[in-house]
């Protein structure tokens, strides 16, 4: 049974346990001596978290079925955030192109991926447990 400030905030374990997740593989990459994956591999899972947290309150905001209508206000909110996240995600990505290599590159991407395999197991642990 979920607590109500777990019903109303959804994304909230999912952060918490991305950036528990994200600090556990940062230090095995410092317990490896790999310090040059530390850098690109936090910026990934700070762009997805914050992809996802900005997604969730947008959603929350202004996409409820009782909200659903096209009002300027929507249009503009999800307009202003595709102008902010795109372009966001653009910069990371260039930047690590740019100064880096293509491991740290590589670092970037397994840093975002974090976030979308913690949902994806999740969703999986979900499942499972209404089969049972």
């Amino acid at each position: 049974m979920r607590s109500p400030a777990e019903s109303s905030q959804p994304d909230k374990p999912i952060a918490i346990t991305t950036a528990i997740l994200g600090f556990v593989i940062v230090n095995i990459l410092v317990g490896y001596r790999l310090n040059w994956a530390v850098w690109p591999f936090v910026t990934g899972v700070i762009l997805a978290e914050a992809l996802w947290i900005g997604n969730s309150l947008i959603i929350r905001k202004y996409l409820t079925p009782q909200k659903i209508n096209e009002s300027n206000s929507q249009k503009r909110a999800l307009s202003v955030f595709a102008l902010v996240k795109y372009p966001l995600v653009a910069v990371c990505i260039w930047a690590s192109v740019r100064l880096g290599d293509t491991r740290q590159l590589m670092s970037l991407v397994a840093g975002y991926l974090v976030l979308q395999i913690v949902v994806v197991v999740r969703m999986v642990g979900q499942a499972a447990a209404q089969i049972r």
